[in-house]
C-alpha cells in the first residue's frame, strides 16, 4: 500500500511555505532585506517598491513584464496609470513611449503600517535593509537645526490668535514650538477656518502641511460628537509615499492634545495586512496615497467606503503632482467612491503650480482661491546659480566625484544627486561607498524604488538630520518632500524641463541659498542645452579637477567591480537598465537602435564590467531589440 508521503528535505521536517505574490512565491531575501545577491538567478519574485507590486526578477532587464493588477471587487474600472521611477530602464512617460515598455502599476504587494496613534513607523515593512550603511555625518544639534522657514518667509501673525481649540494652540507651542505663522500659514488659515472648498496654491517647504491640518483638526473636533465611532472624518491624499509620512507626523504631533483622535497612515510597499489590523480599529484622519487607497477602498472586508460616506475634510496635496504622475484615473475613481460626502465636505487642494485642469477636481462652485506664491518665487529657477558640465561617458564617475569633493570642501553642505533609473542610483552609491575611506564625502546615502521602504524612510531622516551629507536618488524624492539646507542639486543625465525645475527646487527653498548643477555625456548636450535647458540662466563650467587621491581611489573602485560580486551584479543591472532607458530616449541621443547597443557595451566597460552582461530573449524582444548585433543573450 502506499503510505505517506516523505516530507521533501534532508530534516525530515515540512518546509516552511514562502509568502505568496501576484504570480508566485517571494523571495524571502528580498522580503526581509529588500535585497537578493543570487541576482538575475533568482527563481523567487521580488518585491517592487516603486508601486508595491511582485516583479519577477528573471526578467531583469529594462523593459520587465509586470503581473497584471488584480482588479477585485474595486468598483468602477480605470486604466492602470504608469510608474513614476524610471525602473531597469523602462520607458516611463504617461504619454507615449515610442521605443520603451510601458510599466502597468500593480499595486498588490507586500504592504506595512503599525498600527498605532500613526503608522508612520516604515521599520516594520520588510525589515531594517541589512546593507543600509550608517551615515559618516555630523547629526545636527537642536540649536544647529533649520527653523520652518527663514524670516522672510514668517510673518507677525500668531497661532495663539487663531480661532482654534486650546489643545491645538498647546500642540503648536509646547510641541512645534511655533509662535508664529509663515506667509502661507497667515494667507490660508484665514480663510480655511471660515469653512468651504480652498484652492491654495503654495510652493513645498513653506508649511503648507499645517495650513491644512489644523483647520481638518478643528473641524474633527467640533463634528465629533455627531460622528460613528468607526467614521474617518479627515482623508488627506498625497502623490508619494515619504509626503505621505511626512504629512502623518505632522499631523500625529498636532493631535497630541486631542482626546480619542487618531492617525493612520496607508502607502504602497508596506505590508497590506497590518493596514487592515490599523483600519479596523477606529481611526479619525487617514493619510494615504492613491493606490493603496484604491486597494482598501475595493476591499470590503474593510467597509472603507461606508466608514468614509460622512467624510468631513478632503485634502489633495500636491495636486498637480497628482495629476502630472498619470494618478488622474486614481483621483477619479476615489472621487467617486466619496460622492455621497461631496455636498457636506470641506475639499481643500494644495498645488505649486494652478493648470486649468485642478479647478475641475473635487471642488464645489464656490471655491476660495488662495494664491501665497509671488511673481518672484514662481521665477525661483530663474535666479538660482546653475552650471552645465560636459564629460566624457568613459569619465563620468571621476567627473561626478570631483562634483562632489567640490561640494563637500564647504561645511556645512546637503548634495542631492539625480539619476535617470533606480538601478543607476544604487549601483552609483555602492560604487562610491565602496571606497568611502578615501574620499572626504563619507558615505552615501540612496533613496530609490528598488529600497524597501524601511531603508528609504531610514535615509531620508538620516540625510534631514544630518549637518553634511550626500543623497544619491532617483525621482522618488523630486517633489513633495521637504529638506532643510540642501545646498546643492545635482542631475546626472537626460532629464525634461519641468523634471529638472522641479528637482532644482530642492534647493534655495524658503528664501535660503542653493545652486544646481547638470552633468551630460556629449550625446545629452545638444537635446538638454538647444531645448529643454535653452531659456534657464545655465553657465557652462568644465568639470572640477580631481585630486591624486580621489583619482586614485574612483580608479581602484572602477577595477574592484569586476572582483566584487555585489559590486558586479549591481553594475549588470545598471546596464540593463542604462540599456533600457536610452531606448526609450533614442530620439533625444540622436541614435539609432545598433548604435544605442554600441555606446551600452561600452559604458559597461567604462564602469568597470570586464564581461558584457547578458540580457533574456524575452527583454530583448520587449525593448524592440530582437536581431540587433551586439547584444548577448542568455
Amino acid at each position: 500500500g502506499e503510505g505517506k508521503r516523505k516530507p521533501n528535505n534532508r530534516r525530515g521536517k515540512t518546509p516552511s511555505k514562502r509568502p505568496k505574490g501576484e504570480g508566485g512565491n517571494v523571495c524571502f531575501s528580498w522580503a526581509k532585506n529588500g535585497t537578493c545577491q543570487r541576482g538575475d538567478g533568482c527563481k523567487f519574485l521580488h518585491q517592487d517598491n516603486s508601486g508595491g507590486d511582485a516583479v519577477s526578477n528573471n526578467d531583469n532587464g529594462g523593459g520587465k513584464g509586470r503581473q497584471p493588477r488584480n482588479q477585485g471587487n474595486r468598483g468602477p474600472a480605470r486604466k492602470d496609470s504608469m510608474e513614476i521611477d524610471n525602473d531597469d530602464g523602462n520607458n516611463t512617460n504617461n504619454n507615449n513611449n515610442r521605443n520603451g515598455n510601458n510599466n502597468n502599476r500593480n499595486r498588490n504587494g507586500r504592504r506595512n503600517n503599525n498600527g498605532r496613534n500613526t503608522n508612520t513607523n516604515a521599520s516594520e515593512s520588510a525589515g531594517e535593509d541589512a546593507n543600509m550603511p550608517e551615515a559618516d555625518t555630523n547629526t545636527l544639534t537642536e540649536a544647529d537645526a533649520a527653523p520652518m522657514a527663514t524670516k522672510n518667509h514668517i510673518t507677525d501673525k500668531r497661532f495663539a490668535d487663531l480661532p482654534i481649540s486650546a489643545e491645538s494652540r498647546r500642540a503648536m507651542k509646547d510641541v512645534f514650538k511655533y509662535e508664529f505663522m509663515t506667509v502661507v500659514q497667515a494667507e490660508t488659515l484665514p480663510v480655511i477656518l471660515k469653512g468651504g472648498d480652498c484652492l491654495a496654491k503654495a510652493k513645498t517647504g513653506t508649511g503648507k502641511t499645517l495650513a491644512f491640518c489644523i483647520p481638518a483638526v478643528e473641524l474633527l473636533v467640533q463634528q465629533q460628537k455627531h460622528k460613528k465611532p468607526l467614521d474617518i472624518s479627515c482623508l488627506i491624499i498625497s502623490p508619494t509615499r515619504e509626503l505621505a509620512f511626512q504629512i502623518s507626523k505632522e499631523a500625529e504631533k498636532l493631535v497630541t492634545f486631542q482626546k480619542n483622535i487618531t492617525v493612520v497612515c496607508v502607502v504602497g510597499g508596506t505590508s497590506i495586512g497590518k493596514d487592515h489590523r490599523a483600519l479596523k480599529n477606529g481611526i479619525q484622519i487617514l493619510v494615504a496615497t492613491p493606490g493603496r487607497l484604491l486597494d482598501h477602498l475595493g476591499n470590503t472586508s474593510v467597509g472603507l467606503v461606508n466608514r468614509l460616506a460622512n467624510l468631513s475634510t478632503l485634502v489633495l496635496d500636491e495636486v498637480d503632482q497628482l495629476l502630472d504622475m498619470g494618478f488622474r484615473p486614481d483621483v477619479e475613481r476615489i472621487l467617486a467612491y466619496l460622492e455621497p460626502s461631496s455636498e457636506t465636505r470641506q475639499t481643500l487642494l494644495f498645488s505649486a503650480t494652478v493648470p486649468d485642469t485642478i479647478t475641475k477636481i473635487a471642488m464645489r462652485p464656490e471655491y476660495s482661491f488662495v494664491n501665497t506664491v509671488s511673481e518672484d518665487e514662481e521665477q525661483t529657477h530663474m535666479h538660482v546659480q546653475q552650471e552645465a558640465m560636459v564629460s566624457s561617458q568613459a569619465d563620468q564617475v571621476h567627473a561626478l566625484a570631483g562634483l562632489l569633493a567640490r561640494e563637500a570642501s564647504q561645511e556645512p553642505y546637503k548634495v542631492i544627486c539625480f539619476f535617470t533609473t533606480a538601478r543607476l542610483t544604487g549601483f552609483m552609491a555602492e560604487l562610491f561607498n565602496s571606497v568611502k575611506g578615501a574620499t572626504k564625502f563619507g558615505t552615501i546615502l540612496e533613496i530609490h524604488s528598488r529600497k524597501s521602504q524601511s531603508a528609504r524612510q531610514k535615509a531620508s531622516d538620516q540625510f534631514r538630520k544630518s549637518r553634511n551629507a550626500i543623497l544619491f536618488t532617483s525621482d522618488v524624492t523630486a517633489r513633495g518632500m521637504d529638506y532643510d539646507n540642501v545646498t546643492a542639486v545635482l542631475q546626472v543625465g537626460f532629464t525634461e524641463r519641468d523634471q529638472y525645475i522641479h528637482r532644482l527646487g530642492r534647493t534655495a527653498r524658503a528664501g535660503k541659498s542653493g545652486h544646481g548643477v547638470v552633468l551630460m555625456a556629449p550625446y545629452e548636450k545638444n537635446h538638454m542645452m538647444k531645448k529643454e535647458l535653452q531659456d534657464l540662466p545655465m553657465q557652462e563650467s568644465a568639470c572640477p579637477p580631481l585630486s591624486p587621491e580621489l583619482q586614485a581611489a574612483m580608479d581602484g573602485a572602477l577595477r574592484n567591480v569586476s572582483q566584487n560580486n555585489s559590486l558586479r551584479e549591481s553594475a549588470e543591472q545598471a546596464y540593463r537598465a542604462w540599456l533600457g532607458y536610452y531606448n526609450g530616449n533614442l530620439r533625444k541621443a540622436g541614435w539609432d537602435k545598433k548604435t544605442l547597443v554600441q555606446e551600452a557595451n561600452q559604458w559597461a566597460k567604462d564602469i568597470g564590467l570586464k564581461e558584457q552582461p547578458k540580457l533574456l530573449k524575452k527583454t530583448v524582444g520587449k525593448m524592440g531589440l530582437k536581431g540587433v548585433p551586439g547584444l548577448l543573450l542568455e
